[in-house]
């Protein structure tokens, strides 16, 4: 087992003859070229992610933008866009009784559902 401790302390002295610090020069060109690297691939990168936004916003402003989502399945959706309607005729409309109007003055539905307010004859 001696024999071993002494060939690695023989290889360690050996290593330790062998070598030699950098030069200080030598570190900081080395330490210079990483700054230069790191400061390069953060300044691409942001380009590119600029680039990506621009790109994005110009195909949007030019396409006229993107479609509008779909609706979600469990809504129901409507039929048109416009102002709700209700059903013209969904409940009967009462008959006046012949003696309170004359048959000139009978009240007709209109559109809207809603009878309108009869006129007395002169």
């Amino acid at each position: 087992m001696s024999e071993l401790g002494d060939e690695l302390h023989r290889l360690a002295e050996q290593g330790a003859e062998q070598a030699r610090p950098r030069p200080a020069a030598e570190v900081i060109r080395r330490g210079d070229q990483r700054r230069r690297r790191r400061m390069v691939g953060g300044t691409v990168a942001s380009l590119a992610v600029a680039g990506a936004i621009t790109g994005g916003v110009l195909s949007g402003v030019g396409g006229g933008g993107s479609p509008a989502p779909d609706r979600p399945a469990g809504r129901p959706v409507p039929a048109t866009t416009g102002p709700a309607t209700r059903p013209a005729a969904s409940t009967p409309s009462p008959v006046p009784s012949p003696t309170a109007t004359s048959p000139s003055t009978v009240p007709t539905p209109t559109r809207s559902g809603r009878q309108p307010v009869p006129k007395k004859s002169s």
